[in-house]
């Protein structure tokens, strides 16, 4: 095998154009099962307050005839609270950036804005499921909102026993206290159990909790499906004369108190397992996610994204949670 003399290849010859395909293939995910799927209300201060309150148990009531009636003093409504937080995405693009010829996009500003906005809603869905708890902030300290896991307390409040944490495990989460959640202490590790998971689902029943989601992490999920009691929603679509095609699948775990979906989320704590009435949780925002142009002061375009908002917990004792589960 040989080159024909005076043959001048690829190797020899400049200016030949790369091959660079001109699409750019982003593997990060973007699903937010929890915030994505919450309730939204507009909040109108730094603090977002709402209240919650609760009917007296039922029991024996039977009465005399012509009984003069004594009275009780009425339970008064209970006042919760959460703290807005800020938060933002900025990035500055030189003018020359903008410009030139580019793969994959044609403008680098508006590529940037678009990342910039989808990591700041995965940052809001980390946070509205982390166990920090609320902080008022101040003229040189961020605010912080309380997330899922602080709002969830590890004693119940009606007095029911354990609402979170496995039955060996040191860790807790204290009752609520303004400006929201309580403070959530870890405790040492121990392997999720059926019995866990069925009292912490218990515990929201009692309360008046509709348990509707199980929310975990990759290895919970796979944990929980070694209980049993799990059955599998098929959803099927067919035109007219053709079989149907299965599209999807959602597993359902079957419980003496309901049925609950079981959602996976990249985002949360691998250690906590959620158990969700999503009715009871909403996102309230002061200002909307904004693209704001900043002054310019050199050759170069600077973009700011901010959001304020706080995560609304209507009613701690309609959720539960099992947490300082074992993560391998």
């Amino acid at each position: 095998m040989a080159q024909v003399t005076g043959t001048t290849d690829s190797y020899q010859q400049a200016g030949l154009r790369e091959d660079l395909y001109d699409i750019i293939d982003n593997i990060s995910p973007m699903e937010r099962p929890f915030t994505a799927n919450l309730d939204r209300v507009t909040a109108k201060a730094r603090t977002h307050e709402w209240l919650k309150d609760s009917l007296a148990a039922a029991t024996s009531n039977k009465q005399i005839e012509g009984d003069d009636t004594t009275f009780t003093t009425a339970v008064t409504v209970v006042r919760l609270a959460n703290t807005l937080q800020i938060l933002k995405k900025s990035f500055a693009i030189s003018e020359t950036l903008e410009a030139i010829d580019k793969a994959g996009r044609k403008s680098e500003v508006k590529y940037q804005l678009m990342k910039a906005g989808n990591e700041l809603l995965r940052d809001f869905e980390w946070t509205c499921l982390s166990p920090q708890n609320a902080t008022a902030g101040g003229s040189g300290t961020a605010r912080q909102m309380a997330g899922a896991e602080a709002w969830i307390p590890s004693t119940d409040n009606s007095g029911n026993g354990v609402r979170g944490g496995n039955a060996d495990s040191s860790g807790s989460t204290a009752a609520y206290t303004s400006p929201g959640g309580g403070i959530v202490s870890d405790g040492t590790n121990t392997t999720l159990s059926s019995t866990g998971l069925l009292t912490a689902l218990g515990l929201a029943y009692d309360d008046g909790g509709e348990i509707d989601t199980i929310m975990t992490n990759r290895f919970q999920r796979s944990r929980l499906r070694t209980f049993g009691n799990l059955a599998t929603n098929q959803i099927q679509l067919n035109k007219s004369g053709e079989a149907a095609k299965l599209i999807d699948s959602v597993e359902i775990y079957v419980t003496d108190v309901g049925k609950h979906k079981l959602v996976l989320n990249r985002f949360q704590r691998p250690e906590t397992v959620l158990c969700l009435d999503m009715s009871k949780w909403a996102i309230a925002t002061l200002r909307g996610m904004k693209n704001k142009v900043l002054a310019e002061t050199g050759d170069a375009q600077k973009r700011q994204i901010v959001m304020e908002a706080t995560l609304v917990c209507r009613n701690p004792d309609a959720s539960a949670k099992v947490s300082d589960c074992t993560t391998a």
